[in-house]
Parts: C-alpha cells; structure tokens; sequence
C-alpha cells in the first residue's frame, strides 16, 4: 500500500472493509468492531470513512476504540502499519479548520454554524464548547487565540488523538481503479486532486451517479447529509446507515474483484 499526503493507494489487498460514519457512538463502535474482529485476515485493509466524531455522546472513546483497534489490526502476523486507513470525514474537517477560527471575520457565526453540524460534541470531548467559543469571541483575536490554545492543549493529552488528525487523508482507492473510498461526495466533472471541500461538503447528488467517476468502477461513502439510508447501485454505494442520528453503523467488505461480499449492521 502506498500512502501519499492526502490520499491512500491500495495494492496487493485481498479484501478491503470500510466503516460507515461513527459519530461518536461507542456501543456501537464496540459491537461492530466484536463482529469485525471474527472475520478480518491479515490480507485485509480497514477504511474507516470519516465522522468518527461529531454528534453522538463518546467522542473521545470512539477514537481511543479505533486506535486500539487499530493496533489490533497490525499485530496480527503478516499485517501492515498502513492497513488501517482513517479518511478526514466533514466532523474532522470542522475540528481542523478551527485552527484558522483567530482569523474569521465573524467567529461567532462560524461558530454557531458548526454546532448546527453537530460538532459541539467533539468540543465537549476536549473540555470546552461552542458557547464558550464564542464567549471567547467577543474577546476578539486573543480571545479566540486564547480559546483554541486551551482545546489544543486538551487535545494533546490525549494519546494518540493528534497523531489520528494528522493521519487522516482525503480518499483512498484501490491500485486497479475498481473502488474509490470516500467520506460524503465528489463532484463527478472535477479530478480526484481538486475535489477539496466537495469530498465533505459538495452539493452533487451522489445517487444520481450513474456512470464511473474517473475512471473508478464504483465509489463509495461512509456518509450521506441527507440521511436517506445504505444506497447500492452500479457505480456508486453509499453505507451511511445513521450512526449517531438513531441509526445503525454499516461496515462493508469487498474482495479484490470489486464485488460486495459482506455486509455487518449493528
């Protein structure tokens, strides 16, 4: 497998499972990682498709379970150090654009339109919120400095929880083109290197994709923002079960053919 700075190359993988959005729900997390454990073989790759954080009551513990799954994963005898791949879903990229937060123009409306998306949850798992957030706003750029210095230094207490944000990439794809993994879209006239805030945020109707993006047979998402449910067709699938809005968590698997083998809800 090779890894570049935003995207996952996948070769020489038997099989390869992906992850629906998470969204901080841990039972359920546990319970289909219980599942998962029963059937993943050395000569598989795990996708997780983004949105392990945001909306639902165990931030934290979400990502402390997919860490440990993760080194689960590459103990096994024959396992890799890249077969465990983390894409930046929409709730990572709201936690990474705070970063830029000191230098909006209007913090406070950025800020409320976050937790209308349902970070305030991921917030709450480093200690602060949204409100506070803006509390700190009104302070102007100290303030909002002063803010975000005491979320990163949260954060950093956390092991492993800035080494997962550093890892994670933008889509990952199979070397023959069969499959492409993303977290909610992409915009099907656009390349796999321009695509930026479409892979989170894009308006396109994904199930109206009825022909091969680029070149790829089938792509797939972990997360769909109109919450219409697991969605299969020729050239496109889409595993959003409803994790963290009462739904179930999907995780997928394909073999190497491209062909859909298996299917665990819980």
């Amino acid at each position: 497998m090779q890894l570049t700075s935003k995207f996952a190359e996948i070769t020489g993988k038997r099989r390869v499972w992906a992850v629906s959005a998470v969204h901080g729900e841990l039972d359920q997390l546990k319970a289909m990682h219980g599942q998962l454990a029963n059937h993943f073989l050395p000569s598989d790759v795990l996708i997780y498709t983004g949105n392990i954080m945001g909306r639902g009551p165990d931030v934290a513990g979400c990502i402390n379970e997919i860490l440990n799954f993760r080194r689960l994963v590459i103990l096994q005898d024959g396992a890799g150090l890249d077969d465990v791949i983390f894409l930046r879903g929409c709730q990572e990229e709201m936690l990474y654009k705070l970063r830029h937060l000191p230098f909006a123009k209007e913090p406070e409306e950025v800020l409320t339109w976050m937790s209308n998306q349902g970070v305030d949850s991921t917030l709450q798992a480093y200690g602060t919120s949204c409100d506070e957030g803006i509390e700190a706003a009104h302070g102007g750029m100290k303030g909002v400095s002063d803010w975000m210095n005491i979320l990163k230094a949260s954060m950093h207490k956390m092991d492993g929880h800035e080494q997962y944000m550093d890892a994670l990439k933008r889509a990952a794809y199979t070397e023959d083109k069969k499959l492409l993994f993303v977290n909610a879209n992409v915009v099907p006239d656009m390349p796999l290197d321009a695509q930026s805030d479409a892979f989170w945020w894009g308006t396109q109707e994904f199930r109206e994709l009825d022909h091969p993006y680029s070149g790829y047979d089938r792509t797939i998402r972990g997360y769909d923002h109109r919450h219409e449910g697991f969605h299969m067709a020729k050239h496109q699938l889409c595993i959003d079960g409803g994790c963290g809005l009462g739904g179930k968590l999907v995780c997928v698997c394909f073999e190497d053919s491209g062909a859909l083998v298996e299917r665990i809800e819980v």
